[in-house]
């Protein structure tokens, strides 16, 4: 006779081994594979100023981390710097001795793409602001990572959409934009891409709120919300430089003056003034040629004075990185509302263009650039005739048309959209 017991044995273990694969695949395609030390796994890509920053947001949301980066040097200076950071939080009492412990071993770093990916649930690319590498970055990814992965991009002007179409999965392709420095920034900008899904949108919105920080969520467009209405007050002080109107230290002691945590000079030095040149050239080549980079901070990119990173910029920084020492007893006389006013522009036409929302500018520009008001905040106490005259008149003063007032301000009718 048939050994019935047997046969049933072995239709059991079939049916549960099948049934075994289902839920590994469903488990996979929700994104909840987990790493040996049973936590959900996040790779950044790129351990350089931003990189390690991000990293050490993903390890304090209670995340494996793996940081890659292609340069030995690079990615043991990006775990030491996240490595003094944590043991600064323990000196403030902020983490325990027992939580820092537990933090630095849920990193690796490693120079093996394929390692960094592996299992991962989000992939962070955070490398130098150039479109073809984060296209060949992305490539690569979406070869070897699971296809549950979502691929993000720390980019601050760059289309997403453009960089999704590279994949096989544009509807996994989201931005994920950190101000600097990531740890200590209280806003993350999530950019969706044309083909973004709802999915994949709610999934980075919950990462960042799990890392505690705030969302403002912004159509994909060159620059997003922050860097897109930062863009023509940025070029205003590098023309403003270009011509020798007022020294540097001045400008930003009459920025601080008025409380800014930092001045625009100081700032364009501590976020890379290769990066304000690379996004200088995106923005001319797709909103206007009138952005071009300036000749000063072409020069200074040119002798690699490239500001905090490199030691020196517009200021020189001491090795350890610290702030230069600005001299607030005698500030320019210049109005640093003229920054404001230019930002007030350009916010008309990121709303006109159904960029953002007025709320998420406003959140986004006093999180990101700690801006003491809001754009659209400032204009409600603003005459928009002295308004319009005075981007009049700066747009013809440099012959740039991206001061020119924008149709809603001139015919006061940006009162009625907020």
């Amino acid at each position: 006779m048939p050994d019935f017991s047997s046969s049933f044995k072995k239709g059991v273990f079939k049916i549960l081994f099948q049934f075994s694969l289902l839920i590994l695949n469903l488990m996979e395609n929700d994104g909840i594979i987990m790493n040996n030390e049973n936590k959900k796994k996040v790779s950044v890509i790129g351990a350089g100023h931003m990189g390690h920053g991000i990293a050490e947001v993903a390890l304090l949301a209670d995340y494996f981390v793996s940081l890659h980066d292609i340069d030995d040097e690079i990615i043991n200076r990006g775990k030491s710097l996240i490595d003094w950071s944590l043991k600064k939080f323990v000196e403030k009492s902020q983490i325990t001795e027992k939580k820092y412990e537990e933090l630095i071993n849920n990193l690796e770093i490693t120079t093996d793409l394929e390692k960094a990916a592996e299992n991962a649930i989000l992939c962070i690319e955070a490398v130098p602001e150039k479109l073809e590498l984060k296209k060949d970055i992305f490539r690569k990814l979406d070869e070897i990572t699971p296809k549950y992965t979502i691929l993000a991009s720390n980019t601050s002007t760059m289309s997403i959409t453009e960089i999704g179409n590279v994949t096989q999965r544009p509807d996994k392709v989201v931005g994920l934009h950190f101000p600097p420095p990531p740890v200590l920034a209280r806003v993350i900008e999530i950019v969706r891409g044309d083909k973004t899904s709802d999915h994949t949108l709610n999934f980075v919105v919950n990462f960042a709120k799990r890392a505690e920080k705030e969302v403002i969520i912004s159509k994909d467009s060159p620059g997003f919300i922050c860097n897109r209405i930062m863009a023509p007050s940025m070029l205003l002080i590098q023309l403003m430089l270009d011509r020798n109107e007022y020294t540097p230290e001045k400008i930003d002691a009459a920025a601080l003056n008025i409380g800014m945590i930092m001045g625009p000079y100081e700032l364009l030095d501590y976020i890379g003034l290769d990066i304000l040149h690379d996004s200088s050239k995106y923005f001319a080549e797709r909103l206007s040629t009138d952005y071009s980079p300036s000749q000063t901070i072409s020069k200074l990119v040119q002798d690699n004075k490239l500001g905090r990173k490199t030691g020196e910029g517009i200021y020189k920084w001491c090795s350890e990185g610290k702030r230069p020492i600005i001299d607030r007893s005698d500030p320019a006389d210049f109005d640093v509302m003229d920054l404001m006013r230019v930002q007030i522009n350009e916010a008309a036409k990121v709303l006109e263009e159904g960029v953002a929302t007025v709320r998420d500018i406003d959140l986004g520009m006093k999180l990101h650039y700690h801006n003491p008001w809001g754009p659209f905040e400032l204009i409600e106490h603003m005459d928009l005739d002295e308004l319009t005259n005075f981007l009049d008149n700066l747009a013809d003063k440099y012959g740039k048309e991206v001061f020119r007032a924008h149709d809603w301000i001139r015919n006061k009718s940006l009162l009625e959209r907020l």
